[in-house]
Order: C-alpha cells, then sequence, then structure tokens
C-alpha cells in the first residue's frame, strides 16, 4: 500500500502575505479603493469632532469602512458579526482594512453616526454614472419587490387578535402570580418569578401595540417588535411580513437612479412618485437632454389614474387584466403572435347555439364537446334524489365555442345527472345554456386610457421596449436578492430599513461601474 503524508492542522503556522501580489493596481480591490477616494468624502468629517486643534482620538479613514462594507454587500454578507469574523480569514477584508481591527460594533456606529453621508454618496454615483456614460436615460425600467423584516410572523395581528391575545396573557399573569404566592420551594418560586416577568413584557408590548392601532387608523395590523412592518403579499400566494422596495433602474447597464422602500402593498400608489423622482433626476443630471425617457412599469403599477396621470410620459405599463389574460391563454405580452381576446374568441350574436351537445366515452368516463376538449371527472355530490357527477376541462380560453357551454368562468363544469342505476345515455345530459343574451352581460369598456394603452402595447416597437423590463429590473433583484443573499433585512424600523436598502443599491451601482463578476 503506498504512503501519503500526514497533514498537521492543529500546529500554528506563520502565513507570509504579500498583498501586492494577491492585489495588483488593476485589481477590483484597488480600484473600488481609488473609487470610493475619488467620490470626495468630507461629508464624513462632520461627524467627528476630533479635530487636531481640539484632541480626542484618531478615528477610522472612512474609504477604508466603506470599501470593506461594499465589498461584504457584494460577495453576499450582509451581516456585521459574519464581516468580524471574515476579516481574521479572508485576505481581501484584511488588505481593504489596511491592518486596523474593526468590530461589528464599530461597524455600526460607523453606519448610524454617517447615515446621511452614505445617502450623499449614493447620489454621487448616479451623477458619476452619468458622466462616464453608464446611464443614458433612455429606458428606465421600475419596479418591486417584497423583502422580509426582521420580524417573526406569528407577531402580528389586528386590533381584535391582539386585544384577544391580551386577554390571554392577563389572565396568564395573574395564574403564574398566583403559583408565585402560593410557592414554598425558593427554587420554584424563583421559577415562577422568571415567567411572570416574561409575561409581563409580552403584555407592555401588546397593549403598546393596541393603543399603535387606536392613534394610527389607516393602519389595520400592527408587529410587536417592528411597527413599521406589515404583510406583503408574494406571487406565489403567500405573504410575509417585510416590506416594499421599489427601483428604477436604467436599461443600459441597470444601473439603479431611484429607490425607495415603503410599507404600503399597492404598487399603484407609487407609479406617479416614482416617474416624478426620475423626471426631476433628469433635470438636474442632464439639462440638456430632450429626448423623453421610455418607462417600462409592471402591471401591478398600472391603473386609469396613473393612466391619465402620465399621459404626457412616454409609457408602457399594461394592465393587470390583459396580462393575466395573456398568461391564462399561454401567451406573453412580448411576444408578436396576438393575444387572444374574450371577443376574438366569441361567435357573432346569431351564430350561437341553443345548447351544446357532448358525446359520452365510457370506457374512460369522459365527454368530449363540441370544441374537441375532453372534459374528465372532477368530483361527485350527493342530493337526497340523485347524484350530481362534475366534469371538467382547463382549456376553453382558446375555443370558439367558449360562453354558451361553460359561461365567462374557465373553471366552471358541465353537471351530469345520475340516477341509482347508473349514467344516463348521452342524449339525456342537461346542457348549460348560453349566456347571451338573457345571460350574463359582456361588461362595456368605460376607461379609454387604458384601452389607449392596450393599443399601443399592440405595436411591435413597444412589445421591443415593454420587453426590456424583465431581464433589467428582474435581473436587479435576483442579484440583490439571490446572489447576493439580500431576501431579508437585518435592521428594525422603516427609516434604518431604508439605509440598509441604499447600502445594497450602492454598492449594486459600483459593481456596475466597475464591473465586478463574483467568483
Amino acid at each position: 500500500m503506498a504512503k501519503y503524508i500526514d497533514p498537521q492542522t492543529d500546529q500554528y503556522r506563520m502565513v507570509i502575505l504579500n498583498f501586492d501580489e494577491l492585489f495588483p493596481p488593476d485589481h477590483f480591490l484597488c480600484r473600488l479603493l481609488e473609487m470610493i477616494r475619488g467620490l470626495g468624502l468630507e461629508a464624513f468629517d462632520g461627524g467627528y469632532s476630533n479635530d487636531e486643534g481640539f484632541g480626542g482620538r484618531s478615528a477610522l479613514p472612512p474609504d477604508r469602512v466603506l470599501a470593506i462594507l461594499i465589498y461584504s454587500l457584494l460577495y453576499g454578507n450582509i451581516s456585521m458579526r459574519n464581516l468580524e469574523r471574515d476579516m481574521g480569514s479572508r485576505a481581501e477584508l484584511m488588505f481593504l482594512s489596511g491592518g486596523l481591527s474593526m468590530d461589528h460594533s464599530t461597524m455600526s456606529v460607523f453606519r448610524k453616526r454617517h447615515r446621511d453621508a452614505i445617502e450623499d454618496l449614493f447620489a454621487k454615483v448616479v451623477f458619476l454614472g452619468f458622466e462616464g456614460g453608464f446611464i443614458d436615460l433612455d429606458t428606465v425600467c421600475i419596479d418591486s419587490t417584497k423583502i422580509k423584516a426582521s420580524a417573526n410572523r406569528r407577531d402580528i395581528g389586528t386590533e381584535k387578535e391582539l386585544g384577544k391575545r391580551l386577554e390571554e396573557v392577563k389572565e396568564a399573569c395573574s395564574r403564574r402570580f398566583r403559583q408565585w404566592e402560593e410557592s414554598a420551594d425558593r427554587e420554584d418560586a424563583d421559577e415562577q418569578k422568571k415567567r411572570l416577568e416574561k409575561l409581563e413584557r409580552k403584555r407592555r408590548k401588546l397593549e403598546r401595540a393596541l393603543e399603535f392601532l387606536k392613534g394610527n387608523e389607516s393602519r389595520k395590523r400592527v408587529h410587536l417588535n417592528e411597527p413599521d412592518a406589515d404583510w406583503q403579499h408574494l406571487r406565489s400566494d403567500s405573504f410575509i411580513v417585510g416590506y416594499s422596495a421599489h427601483v428604477a433602474a436604467d436599461s443600459k447597464t441597470k444601473m439603479i437612479v431611484h429607490k425607495e422602500v415603503v410599507v404600503q402593498q399597492a404598487d399603484s400608489l407609487f407609479a406617479v412618485p416614482m416617474v416624478e423622482a426620475v423626471e426631476e433626476l433628469k433635470s438636474e443630471m442632464t439639462p440638456e437632454k430632450r429626448d423623453e425617457i421610455r418607462y417600462a412599469l409592471d402591471s401591478g403599477y398600472s391603473s386609469e389614474k396613473n393612466y391619465e396621470a402620465l399621459e404626457e410620459r412616454d409609457l408602457y405599463m399594461p394592465d393587470r387584466e390583459s396580462v393575466n389574460r395573456s398568461r391564462r391563454d399561454g401567451e406573453s405580452v412580448t411576444r408578436k403572435r396576438p393575444v387572444h381576446t374574450r371577443e376574438a374568441n366569441y361567435l357573432p350574436e346569431k351564430d350561437y347555439p341553443d345548447s351544446m351537445k357532448f358525446e359520452y366515452n365510457e370506457s374512460d368516463d369522459t365527454f368530449l364537446c363540441e370544441g374537441g376538449q375532453t372534459l374528465k371527472f372532477a368530483r361527485e355530490r350527493k342530493h337526497t334524489r340523485y347524484h350530481n357527477l362534475e366534469y371538467r376541462t382547463y382549456r376553453c380560453s382558446g375555443c370558439q365555442y367558449r360562453g354558451c357551454c361553460a359561461g365567462w368562468d374557465i373553471k366552471r363544469c358541465l353537471s351530469v345527472a345520475k340516477s341509482r342505476r347508473g349514467l344516463v345515455k348521452a342524449k339525456e345530459i342537461p346542457v348549460m345554456r348560453k349566456p347571451f343574451p338573457g345571460g350574463r352581460k359582456r361588461k362595456e369598456v368605460s376607461m379609454p386610457f387604458t384601452v389607449g394603452m392596450r393599443e399601443k402595447l399592440k405595436n411591435e416597437w413597444a412589445k421591443k421596449i415593454y420587453g426590456r423590463r424583465f431581464p433589467v429590473s428582474e435581473g436587479v433583484f435576483g442579484i440583490m436578492k439571490s446572489a447576493r443573499r439580500g431576501e431579508q433585512f437585518l435592521r428594525k424600523g422603516l427609516e434604518r430599513v431604508s439605509q440598509e436598502f441604499t447600502e445594497r443599491c450602492l454598492a449594486h451601482n459600483i459593481a456596475c461601474m466597475l464591473a465586478f463578476r463574483r467568483t
């Protein structure tokens, strides 16, 4: 058998690092330090009172601290405690620190003290993007994402729910207090006292939450530890306790030109403010730009009121109904093939049959409609005298007979009578009558701006412009939340959460300008 060297990992070793060889001048870290120093960090001096003439301990250089914060966000670390541990093992963090020791509390104090300066630094990076030609404001993509807060989802509730919990906690407090008084054993009494103090803290939190809801009528619910957070609905029919982050990104290099963190769930409330913020940025950064900015917004921002308010802007924003109908029919808004609509699928009024025929196949227990679709058995509903068997199909969206056999909803089923002896014959099957003209009326369209946007998006050029939204905005969120692990906020409060999101957007813009690639 061959012999191998046994590695010794329990011994101290001295490792010599030459940072000039590890990180040459064209390395990303060197360019990161050079860029941060070139932004002008005079605003950070106002946070200290240790000038040479007044004395005081020397502070950490802001360029080194900012470089460490930004680089940690780029490689997927959002925790200051993890950053403190990484600084003892990662050579790139040792190089950025310049041999200075920094713990997590020092980094946290730096972020709190220089909150306004970091916000101004984000604006400087956006201005540098304009000057360097990274941002041209030709097409701006606006979208939002939901980010989880540092809060337990079990501690949120309405006034009624929290009031019920408060009564239960009060009852538990009184019960624990009696047990503490009746306890003869010293150790048992100390244990009962600790539980009583824990219940008292919970009672005070519930009382503060109820006072908050009574003072803020606009809020329906509140979290005990994070009052600013609220339920946020995800696309996968699930809810999280968190915030909604809105981003306006330039389509050229996916740099973020404006960002906002809010509590409200509805995106339609922020369509006009986001567009106005980009227009204000345009007047400040590029006043000589005369071309209109093309705005590609997600369908969640759509409403008739927003269409009317942004009528003068070059807007590309489909409404929710057209997008949902396109998804149901298997089409896309950006595809060249026209999207199926109900009006196009319906037959003329005179061609509607009075009834539809369904052929029953006993071998596989299915029905075949005149449109060529197969209805399979779904469930059985029992009554006193007879049973109903429901047969369903979910492919009625593109059928020309849709509306005269299954109505408007494709999930409505054909009810087939069944006697105690078994199924009746096919010719005895009752059918559903057509919805027109005596049934459900077709809803008239009374939204001219929505109809105008639908007509605008039928153009191939408009589809091409709107098609830029998904790779730009969703790409930005995918990088920030998945690749850089930013799916959750670690700080609490809307103001601190907004600063945390600003730091992530700042790191993203610097990475776009320096062409950072995570390896």
